[in-house]
């Protein structure tokens, strides 16, 4: 394996458990549907983004209130935009950003950025998230870019590396039906 590849799966997997688990204790109380890591276009940022059902029934409501959730679609673009979600805004990976900067044409190790990613939160045992009152069966898990075109196809490919197969079925038909 490059040695970007293990130096990247290794500074995932020591900050990945912690983020977590920092997240999960602030919303303990709260049911947690998605997580998803966030990067740019250029994969030279990476971050934690958790929501919860409460969550975004507050955030639709006072979207509402503004006048700037009026249709289906901003519904689901309120549950899926992780740039939307409420809790992570301390899961910025900060390390491992400054190893993605570093490294030239990152975006080329993309595919195996997913797969290390999906590898990290699939070997993440039931019980860390049961310890706060959460069932990893119940959260879609997916990668997104935040400014990109491209981003719905690294969300459907990488949900279905790291999602239940039920879950994941369901997040991939979520713009069906959209008018």
């Amino acid at each position: 394996m490059d040695h970007f590849l293990s130096e990247f799966e290794i500074q995932f997997r020591a900050g990945f458990l912690s983020d977590l688990e920092q997240t999960l204790a602030k919303v303990q109380h709260e049911k947690v549907y998605a997580c998803a890591f966030g990067t740019d276009s250029d994969w030279v940022t990476l971050f934690m983004a958790v929501n919860t059902e409460e969550s975004l029934s507050n955030h639709i409501t006072n979207m509402k209130e503004q006048g700037l959730c009026d249709s289906e679609q901003d519904e689901i673009y309120y549950r899926w935009g992780c740039s939307e979600y409420q809790y992570g805004e301390d899961t910025h990976f900060n390390h491992i950003s400054r190893l993605l900067y570093a490294t030239e044409e990152v975006q080329e190790y993309k595919d195996e950025i997913i797969r290390i990613i999906a590898k990290v939160v699939n070997e993440t045992a039931n019980d860390v998230f049961a310890r706060y009152g959460q069932a990893k069966a119940d959260i879609t898990f997916f990668v997104s870019l935040t400014d990109d075109d491209l981003a719905e196809e690294i969300e459907n490919q990488s949900v279905r590396q790291m999602t239940v197969p039920s879950l994941a079925s369901k997040f991939l038909k979520r713009y069906d039906g959209i008018k």
